[in-house]
């Protein structure tokens, strides 16, 4: 599936949720509200929340390549300041999607970014799920507190008193 289409949806559903709730949203209305077709909207996805997934896999693999982050360990400091930096750059989506009780869609994403399982690469091992579930994990809590640390902060969490 295109960026394209993944942008589209995803930013109408989002300008969507800002008035209502992702269960109300028809598909027409995400279409219309994208600009794309329902066929479209059927052959790339089964939920919204799959659009919310593609959306942040799609962000992340951006931020990725910029931060060239590959370059790095899962567990190195650099790589998980740059995990939160993401984080925070998106809080205003994450906000509107743990309000709306679907945060797991945010966690999908995670899974599949550590794995790889959206690139020729997957690394399907114990380490890359615990950080998925961790960072995720951590990520709620700092939501929670109003995002009350700098990234910087939680990396060092991280690194220092959680993977040491």
């Amino acid at each position: 599936m295109s960026d394209y289409v993944v942008t589209s949806y995803g930013n109408a559903l989002f300008e969507l949720m800002k008035r209502k709730n992702i269960e109300k949203i028809t598909v027409d209305e995400l279409c219309e509200t994208g600009g794309i077709g329902r066929a479209t909207y059927f052959r790339n996805f089964k939920s919204k929340d799959e659009i919310i997934t593609a959306y942040f896999i799609m962000k992340w693999r951006e931020y990725e390549k910029k931060h060239k982050l590959k370059e790095h360990k899962l567990n190195d400091i650099y790589r998980v300041r740059r995990y939160f930096e993401f984080c925070y750059s998106m809080r205003m989506i994450n906000d509107l999607i743990f309000a709306q009780g679907h945060q797991g869609a945010i966690l999908s994403a995670y899974e599949t970014i550590m794995t790889d399982s959206d690139t020729d690469t997957i690394v399907d091992n114990y380490e890359t799920y615990y950080m998925a579930y961790g960072l995720f994990g951590i990520l709620i809590k700092w939501a929670k507190s109003g995002y009350d640390k700098t990234p910087q902060e939680l990396a060092e969490i991280v690194v220092e008193r959680i993977l040491n």
